[in-house]
């Protein structure tokens, strides 16, 4: 056993070497790149880095962020830190972030580098304008190396619903940017089309298998395992309606990954003070790898789950408080949206089917990333693992409705207003955060003072990838766990079956 772990420390020192050399050694190489372009960019920003490095000051790069896709820098003129800097992400020839191992997803980033350029142009404020996107090689590897603008809006907008207070500037911002993406007329329907091939393999190898085992247990094993069960085979067709809409529809562009630890915000003066925000209310939406032609309401969806989630959670915590900002932002981030739909000419009809397929998105993301996968519960503010577990498996629940909100039309019929789809929507959600309120209420835990989130102590971004690196440990934790649990029980069965035998 002792022999087992010494082992797996050894490995594990090798692995962090070999990670550490590498992004030593890719740092190294991303300088020396930029440095070339500035020398030959009519870009304003590289010229003014060329001129300073010329005269002799030198050029720095910090990672903000790095897994297994791409690494993120602040790269800067060492003298000038905050005021001659950009922002580069270094993107890998493959992306790994999908729990299968064996799933490729080619990222070549020229339409990350294209939509961003547009949305930018269209919108100036919320996108952050890039600079150039260069091609990298080292030992046979081909990476591609995106430059942008650095951004004062540089903290990630999920700790303010991690913490329980959110700047009420940020909501109306957002829904502009994301309303003026999916009313672009002319895009190309089979846009970025590549990136999908990843996001199917999790369907086929994780949401399909999990939701009819969830639909078909005759020994369900908390709240989602018990509505599932109770719907039966509708589960199955909701997962594929679902699943349908992604594959099929291309009525605008997406953003498609438009959630709270994509977006920037500005970093708040103080990390004590938790209601008081940056200055400008500055936000920016980033991270437009995944960008798709794909269904009006998405992008809206998917900016929603996590506010809610933490909204159940600072409930459970006795913090219902908290929730008012939130809620208002979710009201805002709907009511700013479905304005400009109907300032882009769409009907009332329209708009019920838009924030239907929003509404459907969100039940995606709740069941599928959080009740499922485990992505981004990490960081919620919880105090026990049994706390955490509660959330899970109210997201669990709440996903699955939603879902059928957005794909069953026997829940919900097709003729439904936006009002009543709305309806229906607060009623649900307003229904797990007083469950969580009374479960608070009922038991022996003590109101405790809210905190600032764990993750601005680190000082750093976490990807998409890293999130769901943690969420893969914490199910990998929790298998050993469990795996060592039922030996010392398969021990003690057979201890005692040994005693039974000798007397």
């Amino acid at each position: 056993m002792g022999a087992d772990n010494n082992n797996n420390n050894n490995n594990q020192t090798v692995d962090i070497s070999t990670a550490d050399e590498d992004k030593r050694i890719k740092k190294i190489l991303l300088i020396d790149t930029i440095t070339k372009e500035c020398k030959s960019s009519d870009n304003k920003i590289l010229q003014q880095i060329n001129n300073a490095i010329n005269k002799g000051s030198k050029l720095e790069a910090t990672i903000l962020s790095g897994g297994y896709t791409n690494y993120s820098y602040k790269v800067y003129i060492s003298d000038k830190p905050d005021e001659l800097c950009i922002y580069a992400k270094l993107c890998f020839e493959h992306a790994l972030w999908n729990p299968d191992k064996n799933s490729h997803h080619d990222l070549q980033r020229t339409d990350e580098y294209e939509i961003t350029k547009t949305i930018s142009s269209l919108i100036p404020g919320c996108v952050v304008p890039p600079i150039a996107l260069l091609d990298m090689n080292h030992n046979d590897e081909t990476m591609k190396l995106l430059i942008t603008e650095w951004s004062k809006a540089s903290e990630q907008f999920c700790h303010q619903f991690i913490e329980g207070s959110v700047d009420p500037r940020i909501a109306p911002k957002i829904a502009e940017t994301l309303a003026v993406l999916n009313t672009i007329q002319d895009f190309d329907p089979e846009f970025n089309e590549t990136s999908k091939s990843s996001v199917f393999d999790l369907f086929n190898s994780t949401y399909i298998p999990r939701a009819r085992a969830a639909s078909t247990t005759d020994n369900p094993n908390d709240r989602t395992e018990v509505y599932c069960s109770s719907l039966g085979e509708d589960v199955m067709k909701i997962v594929h309606a679902n699943i349908k809409d992604y594959k099929e529809r291309r009525d605008c562009l997406n953003h498609a990954d438009a959630h709270v630890f994509n977006t920037l915000v500005e970093a708040k003066l103080s990390a004590d003070k938790l209601e008081e925000f940056g200055p400008n209310g500055d936000v920016k939406l980033c991270d437009w790898e995944m960008s798709i032609a794909g269904s009006k309401g998405r992008d809206l969806g998917w900016a929603i789950p996590f506010p809610i989630m933490c909204m159940v959670t600072h409930a459970l915590n006795g913090h219902i408080e908290s929730n008012e900002s939130i809620e208002l932002h979710i009201n805002t981030l709907i009511d700013t949206y479905l304005s400009r739909m109907v300032d882009a000419g769409h009907t009332p009809s329209d708009l019920a089917a838009i924030l239907r397929t929003g509404v459907g998105w969100m039940g995606w993301k709740l069941f599928l990333v959080f009740y499922i996968l485990g992505f981004m519960t990490e960081f919620l503010p919880v105090e026990s693992e049994v706390s955490k577990d509660r959330v899970i498996d109210s997201m669990g629940v709440l996903g699955m409705k939603l879902l059928r909100v957005g794909y069953d039309t026997n829940y919900i019929p097709e003729s439904a207003s936006v009002d009543e789809i709305r309806k229906v929507f607060n009623s649900l959600v307003e229904e797990e955060v007083t469950r969580a309120q009374y479960v608070f209420a009922s038991g022996t835990s003590k109101r405790k003072p809210r905190k600032s989130s764990m993750l601005r102590s680190a000082n750093r971004r976490l990807s998409d990838t890293e999130l769901l690196y943690l969420a893969a440990e914490s199910m990998k934790r929790l298998f050993l766990m469990l795996r060592k649990h039922y030996r010392r029980i398969q021990n003690k069965f057979q201890f005692q079956k040994t005693l039974t035998i000798i007397a």
